[in-house]
């Protein structure tokens, strides 16, 4: 028989969860000897691998116990007092003999009273309607009937609404102990009606505990340095953990178990060293290093996108730590605050690309890249963008624009100087600075020494007239793409299109409208707009 089965929680003390045993011996012992009080349905919820189902076996082991209640009465008649929670004087604690016919057939599972049932297999409404006409049915043997709904989330929502009313006021005889690793399942009305335990991850003193306990039993010889080890691998799950410490006793063929053989046996395939590591390399922004890592990754078959998604959570659990959210996390970094940022924006989007990538790694090697080689990830809809980032640089004075000052109207102030300098006569730089990098910045604005727009002036403006142009029209956008700005005096911009079908466009009416518009908001007053059939193009 397997570890996890074999060396299987048989009693309170046998469960490694502090908090579970603590919680658990306050609730039995203050309904002992006659379990009357006793909670007529207990959720027990957590990640798999805690011993949800086993804690719901002791407690009917608990409460069934022959030896364990006729012992409790003659210590309450001896002592002369009542048993309770805050007067507890018994010298008998509240754990079953595992000796008596009744914990004996319920750890087998042959106790007829004692009803396990898989809701994943048993989750219609019609499951639950015949658990609601035998449940009526006094116990066989046991004290009490105890039923035991495994992964009670998937109970349809029929099947819940079914078993509300029966869960609220079950019979005098019966127990129910609900477990599930998915709460946010459950509804709240099924909630408020049961005796809630959270089940949290172990730690890993905890997972020690628990090891320990199967090497004393299995006489096994292993440092405790390696079971450090495998509770870190085990990531908080004791049947993991037990598992894994089973495989490397079957490795060691009779030897003691050390580090050197966990180390060769789990460094390459352990997803969290691989997340460590690559976290390290990406402090020092090794790309080589960190590109290996998930070359190392594919190779030992690990999923890219569960991969990212582990990446993902732990640069989420430092961020949280460095903002003070949370105080204990699993990995700590030397990164600042807005370099986990920016590295989580890459990550993030890494995994959106995944599901559509031919290579399933290329988007998270691709982030790594821009990481490490120092580029800056931006995003035209990138909400951390913001208005007020935009400033204008006029005669190298930095004037900053106020929030909720739009592209058009700046670009609109940047015209009319343009505007004034040419008049004047002067010889003036005026560019338009941004963080964005916006394609529709204007960023070259030169005049000539005679006061005309130089040809870097007027392409500049074409651009800005085209990226303008995508609010108003896509279609008129992409039509001014296969043109070009022939002149432009100050009062009449000449247009040279491709062909007769582009200067139709150009000319109807709503587009030719719209591009005046455009024209007049980008240099700050109004001008003609002529559009001619380049030469050698096609009528």
């Amino acid at each position: 028989m397997v570890f996890y089965r074999k060396y299987r929680p048989q009693s309170i003390t046998d469960l490694d969860s502090e908090d579970v045993r603590r919680k658990l011996h306050s609730v039995l012992i203050g309904a002992a000897p006659t379990f009357i009080q006793v909670p007529h349905a207990f959720l027990f919820t957590g990640p798999k691998g805690l011993g949800k189902t086993s804690a719901a076996r002791i407690i009917a082991k608990v409460i069934n116990c022959e030896r364990l209640a006729s012992s409790l009465k003659k210590e309450k008649i001896k002592e002369g007092k009542e048993l309770n929670a805050e007067h507890y004087t018994l010298k008998a604690e509240i754990e079953p003999c595992n000796e008596c016919e009744q914990c004996l057939t319920i750890t087998s599972g042959t106790n007829l009273d004692i009803l396990e049932i898989d809701a994943a297999s048993n989750r219609g409404i019609d499951e639950i309607r015949d658990l609601k006409e035998k449940i009526r049915l006094s116990p066989v043997s046991a004290k009490k009937k105890i039923y035991i709904i495994d992964e009670v989330h998937m109970l349809t929502n029929e099947a819940f609404n079914a078993l509300l009313k029966t869960l609220e006021e079950p019979p005098a005889h019966a127990v129910f102990i609900l477990c599930t690793t998915e709460s946010h399942k459950i509804p709240a009305t099924i909630l408020s009606r049961c005796f809630h335990i959270a089940f949290k991850r172990a730690t890993d003193q905890e997972l020690v505990r628990a090891f320990k306990r199967i090497v004393k039993a299995e006489e096994l010889k292993v440092t405790d340095d390696t079971l450090l080890k495998i509770a870190k691998l085990a990531d908080g799950g004791f049947r993991d953990g037990t598992k894994i410490l089973e495989e490397l006793v079957a490795l060691a063929d009779g030897k003691e178990i050390k580090p050197d053989l966990f180390e060769k046996t789990y460094q390459m395939s352990s997803v969290t060293m691989k997340l460590d590591e690559l976290l390290i390399h990406c402090e020092k922004k090794d790309l080589k290093s960190a590109i290996g890592v998930i070359t190392q990754a594919i190779d030992d078959g690990v999923d890219m996108l569960y991969f990212q998604t582990e990446f993902l959570s732990v640069l989420h659990g430092i961020l949280l730590s460095k903002i003070g959210v949370v105080s204990e996390v699993m990995v700590t970094s030397e990164m600042s605050l807005s370099e986990i940022r920016t590295l989580l924006e890459l990550v993030s989007k890494a995994g959106s690309e995944m599901k559509y990538a031919v290579v399933a790694s290329l988007p998270l090697e691709l982030a790594l890249v821009s990481w490490c080689e120092g580029e800056v990830w931006q995003s035209a809809k990138s909400p951390l963008r913001s208005e007020a980032s935009i400033g204008q640089r006029v005669d190298d004075k930095v004037v900053t624009v106020k929030e909720g000052v739009t592209v058009t109207s700046l670009r609109k102030e940047v015209g009319n100087l343009v505007k004034q300098r040419a008049v004047s006569g002067e010889v003036k730089e005026v560019a338009l600075a941004s963080e964005k990098k916006d394609p529709a910045d204007v960023s070259i604005l030169k005049f000539a020494a005679s006061g005309e727009h130089s040809s870097e002036w007027i392409q500049s403006l074409w651009k800005n007239i085209i990226s303008e142009m995508k609010l108003h029209n896509h279609m008129i956008a992409g039509v001014l793409r296969s043109c070009k700005p022939a002149s432009y005096d100050r009062k009449t911009l000449v247009i040279e299109a491709s062909s007769q079908f582009h200067k139709e466009r150009l000319m109807e009416s709503k587009s030719y409208e719209a591009l005046l518009s455009v024209c007049e908001e980008l240099v700050g007053e109004k001008i003609a707009v002529t559009v001619e059939l380049r030469s050698g193009s096609s009528s």
